[in-house]
């Protein structure tokens, strides 16, 4: 199975070759600008092009509203003129694919959520979820990843915060292999939609808004 494998949702770009090759822009704000140029120089250095591939993946959130959106539409777009199925991966479902999990039991996955916030989610030793994604205050996620009896796994922000914490793997491992495991779920482009979990900013000025008039 050939795929490809695109994040977009965190504070980094990653995009990934199922036959080897990858690309991680630290600047995730540069998204709509490099990502398709990662994918063409990826294909072009693999001898391959998106007509070749089974299938392509996305992390479809939660984090970067814009981010997720160039993701999706990206991956919807190209699936869509090529008829070829998309993948929708949990953001951090794919940071639990982190290699230095494996052999545990739980596995706790913490992302910055922004302003004071922090995503949340449990998996076990196949990287099932345990418990619903929650968006929580940054320091009851902190103090339930300190005193947390198993693996975390956080992204490069949280990571710095959490001595204990996994960090994500450069090499875009992780992703790869959430694609690879999950390849199953891929399906109708139609269905790649964005996972946010909690409102963006814009949305709740707008009902603080309303509450004031």
């Amino acid at each position: 199975m050939k795929y490809l494998a695109l994040n977009t949702a965190g504070h980094s770009v990653e995009v990934a070759l199922s036959t080897g090759g990858f690309f991680r822009e630290e600047d995730g704000k540069c998204a709509s600008a490099t990502l398709m140029p990662h994918v063409n120089e990826l294909l072009e250095n693999a001898g391959l092009t998106l007509e070749d591939l089974n299938y392509i993946a996305c992390v479809t959130g939660p984090g970067s509203f814009t981010g997720i959106r160039i993701g999706v539409s990206a991956v919807r777009s190209m699936c869509y003129a090529l008829g070829k199925p998309a993948l929708g991966i949990h953001e951090l479902r794919m940071l639990a694919y982190n290699k230095r999990a494996d052999g545990y039991e739980k596995i706790l996955c913490v992302t910055d959520g922004s302003n004071g916030t922090a995503y949340i989610c449990e998996y076990d030793a196949d990287r099932k979820p345990l418990t619903d994604c929650l968006c929580v205050p940054m320091n009851e996620a902190i103090a339930k990843a300190e005193s947390y009896k198993g693996v975390v796994c956080a992204d490069e922000r949280i990571a710095t915060m959490l001595p204990n914490a996994v960090p994500p793997d450069s090499d875009c491992s992780a992703l790869l292999r959430a694609a690879k495991e999950l390849s199953e779920c891929a399906g109708e482009w139609q269905n790649l939609v964005p996972e946010y979990v909690r409102e963006s900013q814009a949305e709740r000025d707008l009902k603080a808004r309303a509450k004031s008039v």
